[in-house]
């Protein structure tokens, strides 16, 4: 067996673990006989994907909806790295109401800055590797918030988790040298009230749910879900 094929079935078995705890161990186990298609084909040709992380198992719960609209895809040569790699642009859309009860007010607490308000969201660049059949990996960065998100969306079951973080946000100083040993994060000097990464409430999200897709035609984020779309200029 090469170390290729004996990497790709570690990777995923780890990957089936994580989406069976977060989707539930009942979930249903695709056929071995689910034929393998690609990314394009999953999100591509006028349709949208909305990911959703409102109903969670195990009692936890997330109030993030997202309607990803992919707009473009190219094949990129594979790095002999697991599966073929695709690379493109997209745009998402938050969740915000198109006919809110409320009045968006921008000083208001969570949620209502994300339910309320005008259309939002990013064009941004994607990168999507086949780690199984069906099953890609999907990262990006969001440019103007300075987010970075990974996916593992398993088409087989509809599934999806994700790690967010959001260091960006974090007050960095210039004198900040991550190749420098004595002015690192942990350098009290340089960050008096300790490291961002360590605080409680740094922006890191670990969050599981579900997929689905439609036709973008369908209006199902505008019509049945009731929430804006943002369009990319």
């Amino acid at each position: 067996m090469s170390l290729r094929s004996l990497i790709t079935i570690v990777l995923c078995a780890i990957t089936c673990a994580q989406l069976s705890a977060c989707g539930g161990a009942s979930a249903t186990e695709a056929p071995a006989t689910q034929a393998c298609s690609s990314f394009e084909s999953w999100v591509g040709n006028g349709k949208v994907n909305i990911v959703d992380f409102t109903a969670m198992t195990g009692g936890a719960s997330s109030p993030f909806r997202f309607r990803l609209k992919f707009n473009s895809f190219a094949s990129v040569p594979s790095d002999g790295f697991m599966g073929p790699i695709t690379q493109g642009t997209m745009t998402f859309s938050y969740p915000r109401q198109n006919n809110p009860e409320v009045a968006y007010v921008k000083e208001a607490p969570y949620p209502a800055p994300y339910t309320r308000g005008p259309a939002f969201g990013e064009k941004i660049s994607f990168q999507a590797r086949e780690v199984a059949c069906n099953v890609f990996e999907v990262h990006w960065k969001e440019v103007n918030k300075g987010d970075t998100v990974t996916h593992v969306e398993d088409f087989n079951r509809q599934h999806v988790c994700t790690n967010i973080t959001n260091i960006n946000r974090a007050a960095i100083p210039p004198e900040f040298d991550p190749l420098d040993l004595a002015k690192q994060l942990n350098n009290t000097t340089l960050f008096p009230n300790g490291s961002p990464v360590a605080d409680a409430g740094f922006g890191w999200y670990p969050l599981c749910g579900t997929m689905s897709q439609s036709a973008e035609s369908d209006k199902v984020w505008e019509n049945q879900l009731h929430y804006l779309v943002y369009t990319a200029p």
